[in-house]
Protein backbone atom coordinates (compact mmCIF):
# COMPACT_ATOMS: atom_id res chain seq x y z
CA UNK A 1 0.00 0.00 0.00
CA UNK A 2 2.81 2.07 0.75
CA UNK A 3 4.69 1.81 -2.27
CA UNK A 4 1.62 2.71 -4.05
CA UNK A 5 1.16 5.71 -2.37
CA UNK A 6 4.87 6.93 -3.20
CA UNK A 7 4.21 5.54 -6.66
CA UNK A 8 1.57 7.83 -7.52
CA UNK A 9 3.11 10.95 -5.58
CA UNK A 10 5.91 10.09 -7.89
CA UNK A 11 4.15 10.19 -10.73
CA UNK A 12 2.10 13.20 -10.13
CA UNK A 13 5.38 15.19 -9.84
CA UNK A 14 6.88 13.78 -12.79
CA UNK A 15 3.67 15.08 -14.76
CA UNK A 16 3.84 18.22 -13.06
CA UNK A 17 7.49 18.90 -14.21
CA UNK A 18 6.58 18.36 -17.49
CA UNK A 19 3.48 19.96 -17.77
CA UNK A 20 5.01 22.68 -16.00
CA UNK A 21 7.68 22.92 -18.30
CA UNK A 22 6.00 22.52 -21.23
CA UNK A 23 6.03 26.21 -22.90
CA UNK A 24 2.72 28.32 -24.61
CA UNK A 25 1.91 28.47 -27.90
CA UNK A 26 3.72 31.48 -29.32
CA UNK A 27 2.29 33.60 -32.58
CA UNK A 28 4.19 36.11 -34.44
CA UNK A 29 0.74 38.21 -35.30
CA UNK A 30 2.27 39.75 -39.07
CA UNK A 31 -0.42 41.09 -41.59
CA UNK A 32 -0.16 38.60 -44.41
CA UNK A 33 -1.92 40.42 -47.86
CA UNK A 34 -1.56 39.51 -51.59
CA UNK A 35 -1.34 41.68 -54.15
CA UNK A 36 -4.92 41.93 -55.89
CA UNK A 37 -7.22 40.93 -52.73
CA UNK A 38 -10.17 42.49 -52.52
CA UNK A 39 -12.26 42.97 -49.08
CA UNK A 40 -15.30 44.98 -48.80
CA UNK A 41 -14.82 46.10 -45.16
CA UNK A 42 -18.07 47.62 -43.35
CA UNK A 43 -17.83 50.58 -40.35
CA UNK A 44 -20.39 51.64 -38.61
CA UNK A 45 -20.90 53.99 -35.99
CA UNK A 46 -24.04 54.01 -33.53
CA UNK A 47 -24.93 56.31 -30.85
CA UNK A 48 -27.82 55.17 -28.48
CA UNK A 49 -28.65 58.27 -26.12
CA UNK A 50 -32.03 59.26 -23.80
CA UNK A 51 -32.90 62.20 -26.28
CA UNK A 52 -31.21 60.97 -29.69
CA UNK A 53 -29.88 57.93 -31.58
CA UNK A 54 -27.65 58.31 -34.38
CA UNK A 55 -26.46 55.21 -37.28
CA UNK A 56 -23.78 55.60 -39.57
CA UNK A 57 -22.52 53.33 -42.13
CA UNK A 58 -19.59 53.45 -44.61
CA UNK A 59 -18.77 50.62 -47.07
CA UNK A 60 -15.43 50.59 -48.57
CA UNK A 61 -13.29 48.03 -50.77
CA UNK A 62 -10.04 47.99 -49.85
CA UNK A 63 -7.78 46.62 -52.66
CA UNK A 64 -4.10 45.53 -51.91
CA UNK A 65 -2.17 47.34 -54.56
CA UNK A 66 1.66 46.98 -53.96
CA UNK A 67 3.72 44.69 -50.96
CA UNK A 68 6.93 46.85 -50.20
CA UNK A 69 9.36 45.77 -47.97
CA UNK A 70 8.14 48.83 -45.18
CA UNK A 71 4.68 48.90 -46.06
CA UNK A 72 1.80 47.48 -47.25
CA UNK A 73 -0.05 49.97 -49.99
CA UNK A 74 -4.03 49.58 -49.90
CA UNK A 75 -6.53 51.28 -51.95
CA UNK A 76 -9.69 52.43 -50.79
CA UNK A 77 -13.02 53.14 -53.04
CA UNK A 78 -16.24 54.36 -50.99
CA UNK A 79 -19.25 52.95 -52.72
CA UNK A 80 -21.91 53.70 -50.20
CA UNK A 81 -22.32 55.89 -47.27
CA UNK A 82 -26.00 55.70 -44.84
CA UNK A 83 -27.24 57.35 -41.94
CA UNK A 84 -29.98 57.41 -39.68
CA UNK A 85 -30.84 59.88 -36.74
CA UNK A 86 -33.34 60.48 -34.50
CA UNK A 87 -34.36 63.64 -32.09
CA UNK A 88 -37.19 64.78 -30.10
CA UNK A 89 -40.00 62.11 -32.09
CA UNK A 90 -38.14 63.03 -35.73
CA UNK A 91 -36.33 60.84 -37.91
CA UNK A 92 -33.88 61.33 -40.63
CA UNK A 93 -32.61 59.15 -43.23
CA UNK A 94 -29.82 59.15 -46.08
CA UNK A 95 -28.47 56.65 -48.68
CA UNK A 96 -25.73 56.95 -51.00
CA UNK A 97 -27.61 54.38 -52.94
CA UNK A 98 -31.07 55.98 -53.54
CA UNK A 99 -31.64 57.52 -56.70
CA UNK A 100 -31.52 61.09 -56.90
CA UNK A 101 -34.44 62.00 -58.48
CA UNK A 102 -36.23 60.47 -55.25
CA UNK A 103 -34.32 62.20 -52.38
CA UNK A 104 -35.72 64.99 -50.54
CA UNK A 105 -34.13 68.58 -50.36
CA UNK A 106 -31.90 67.22 -47.37
CA UNK A 107 -30.85 64.16 -48.78
CA UNK A 108 -29.61 66.10 -52.03
CA UNK A 109 -27.52 68.38 -50.03
CA UNK A 110 -26.30 65.57 -48.09
CA UNK A 111 -25.40 63.81 -50.89
CA UNK A 112 -23.43 66.76 -52.17
CA UNK A 113 -21.52 67.34 -49.15
CA UNK A 114 -20.25 63.39 -49.54
CA UNK A 115 -19.46 63.50 -53.40
CA UNK A 116 -15.62 64.24 -52.41
CA UNK A 117 -15.77 60.93 -51.02
CA UNK A 118 -17.93 58.84 -53.35
CA UNK A 119 -16.18 60.23 -56.15
CA UNK A 120 -12.54 59.83 -55.61
CA UNK A 121 -9.99 56.81 -55.29
CA UNK A 122 -7.71 56.78 -51.79
CA UNK A 123 -4.54 55.15 -51.04
CA UNK A 124 -3.37 54.16 -47.54
CA UNK A 125 -0.32 52.29 -46.66
CA UNK A 126 0.51 50.15 -43.38
CA UNK A 127 3.29 48.07 -42.30
CA UNK A 128 3.22 44.23 -41.63
CA UNK A 129 3.04 44.94 -37.54
CA UNK A 130 -0.43 46.97 -38.47
CA UNK A 131 1.09 50.60 -37.72
CA UNK A 132 -0.25 53.43 -40.15
CA UNK A 133 3.08 54.36 -42.60
CA UNK A 134 0.91 56.66 -44.56
CA UNK A 135 -2.81 58.33 -44.23
CA UNK A 136 -4.89 58.36 -46.01
CA UNK A 137 -4.23 60.51 -49.39
CA UNK A 138 -5.93 61.46 -52.65
CA UNK A 139 -5.32 58.42 -55.05
CA UNK A 140 -4.47 60.95 -57.94
CA UNK A 141 -3.46 63.70 -55.59
CA UNK A 142 -0.65 65.35 -54.27
CA UNK A 143 1.19 63.58 -51.68
CA UNK A 144 2.42 66.10 -49.69
CA UNK A 145 -1.36 67.13 -48.88
CA UNK A 146 -2.87 64.33 -46.41
CA UNK A 147 -6.59 63.98 -46.65
CA UNK A 148 -9.21 63.82 -44.36
CA UNK A 149 -9.77 60.51 -42.24
CA UNK A 150 -12.64 58.59 -43.82
CA UNK A 151 -12.24 56.70 -40.76
CA UNK A 152 -9.25 56.21 -38.74
CA UNK A 153 -7.69 53.25 -40.39
CA UNK A 154 -6.17 51.89 -36.72
CA UNK A 155 -9.35 50.59 -36.47
CA UNK A 156 -8.85 48.09 -39.36
CA UNK A 157 -5.43 47.28 -38.80
CA UNK A 158 -4.85 46.98 -34.99
CA UNK A 159 -1.13 47.79 -33.96
CA UNK A 160 1.08 44.16 -33.14
CA UNK A 161 3.88 44.13 -30.94
CA UNK A 162 7.69 43.24 -32.62
CA UNK A 163 8.32 40.10 -30.80
CA UNK A 164 6.20 37.13 -30.74
CA UNK A 165 3.38 36.50 -28.13
CA UNK A 166 1.56 33.96 -26.34
CA UNK A 167 -2.25 33.14 -24.89
CA UNK A 168 -2.88 36.30 -22.08
CA UNK A 169 0.36 38.76 -23.70
CA UNK A 170 -0.30 41.70 -23.46
CA UNK A 171 1.43 45.17 -25.27
CA UNK A 172 0.34 48.88 -25.18
CA UNK A 173 0.72 51.16 -28.20
CA UNK A 174 -0.44 55.07 -28.34
CA UNK A 175 -1.72 57.12 -31.45
CA UNK A 176 -2.74 60.58 -31.55
CA UNK A 177 -5.21 62.12 -34.66
CA UNK A 178 -3.48 64.24 -37.00
CA UNK A 179 -5.82 66.79 -37.55
CA UNK A 180 -7.65 66.94 -33.95
CA UNK A 181 -4.98 65.94 -32.09
CA UNK A 182 -7.03 63.45 -30.19
CA UNK A 183 -4.59 60.96 -27.85
CA UNK A 184 -5.55 57.32 -27.64
CA UNK A 185 -3.14 54.89 -25.64
CA UNK A 186 -4.45 51.22 -25.64
CA UNK A 187 -3.84 48.19 -24.19
CA UNK A 188 -4.65 45.08 -26.03
CA UNK A 189 -4.82 41.38 -25.18
CA UNK A 190 -4.41 38.04 -26.70
CA UNK A 191 -7.26 36.10 -24.99
CA UNK A 192 -7.78 33.17 -27.47
CA UNK A 193 -5.72 31.29 -30.45
CA UNK A 194 -7.69 28.73 -32.30
CA UNK A 195 -7.42 26.92 -36.11
CA UNK A 196 -8.78 29.60 -37.52
CA UNK A 197 -9.45 32.76 -35.35
CA UNK A 198 -7.27 34.81 -33.22
CA UNK A 199 -9.10 37.06 -30.45
CA UNK A 200 -7.70 40.52 -28.96
CA UNK A 201 -9.55 42.66 -26.34
CA UNK A 202 -8.41 46.21 -26.00
CA UNK A 203 -9.34 48.59 -23.46
CA UNK A 204 -8.75 52.36 -24.78
CA UNK A 205 -7.88 55.71 -22.96
CA UNK A 206 -8.85 58.97 -25.52
CA UNK A 207 -8.02 62.19 -23.95
CA UNK A 208 -9.36 65.50 -26.06
CA UNK A 209 -6.86 68.32 -24.54
CA UNK A 210 -9.19 70.87 -26.64
CA UNK A 211 -13.03 69.49 -25.04
CA UNK A 212 -10.96 68.65 -22.08
CA UNK A 213 -12.82 65.34 -21.66
CA UNK A 214 -11.49 61.83 -21.39
CA UNK A 215 -13.11 58.62 -22.52
CA UNK A 216 -12.51 55.08 -21.99
CA UNK A 217 -13.15 52.38 -24.54
CA UNK A 218 -13.19 48.87 -24.53
CA UNK A 219 -13.94 45.98 -27.43
CA UNK A 220 -12.47 43.19 -29.13
CA UNK A 221 -10.94 41.90 -32.04
CA UNK A 222 -11.73 38.59 -34.04
CA UNK A 223 -8.62 38.40 -36.54
CA UNK A 224 -8.20 35.56 -39.03
CA UNK A 225 -5.19 33.05 -38.14
CA UNK A 226 -3.59 32.68 -41.13
CA UNK A 227 -3.36 36.39 -42.42
CA UNK A 228 -3.67 38.47 -39.26
CA UNK A 229 -6.28 40.63 -41.09
CA UNK A 230 -9.51 41.70 -39.18
CA UNK A 231 -12.39 39.42 -39.47
CA UNK A 232 -14.83 41.66 -37.28
CA UNK A 233 -14.42 44.33 -34.11
CA UNK A 234 -16.30 46.77 -31.83
CA UNK A 235 -15.96 49.13 -29.20
CA UNK A 236 -17.92 51.46 -27.19
CA UNK A 237 -17.78 54.14 -25.49
CA UNK A 238 -19.61 55.89 -22.72
CA UNK A 239 -20.85 59.68 -23.46
CA UNK A 240 -23.26 62.25 -22.02
CA UNK A 241 -26.38 63.26 -23.89
CA UNK A 242 -27.26 66.12 -22.79
CA UNK A 243 -27.28 65.50 -19.19
CA UNK A 244 -28.33 61.64 -19.16
CA UNK A 245 -25.98 58.90 -20.31
CA UNK A 246 -25.67 57.87 -23.62
CA UNK A 247 -23.49 54.55 -25.61
CA UNK A 248 -21.71 54.75 -28.66
CA UNK A 249 -20.96 51.59 -30.63
CA UNK A 250 -18.12 51.14 -33.07
CA UNK A 251 -18.48 48.28 -35.15
CA UNK A 252 -16.19 46.62 -38.10
CA UNK A 253 -16.51 44.14 -40.29
CA UNK A 254 -14.55 42.51 -43.45
CA UNK A 255 -15.19 39.95 -46.09
CA UNK A 256 -13.32 39.04 -49.23
CA UNK A 257 -15.14 40.73 -52.51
Amino acid sequence: MKSKIIGGLLLGGIMAILFGCAKKETIDLKLKLEVGQVDRVYVATVMKGSSASYQNIIEMRFTTEAIKPDRNVIGVKVFRISMTSGAGGQQGNYDSNKDIKEMTEEEKNIHQEFQHLLNQSFLVSVNNKGKVVEPFRNKNGDRRRPTNQIINISNIYIPFPDEPVSLGSEWDAEREEPLTKIKTASTYKLTEINDKEIIITVASKIENKESHIDNEATGHYILDRKTCKMISGEFSIDVNDNGGKGKVFFKFRSIPD
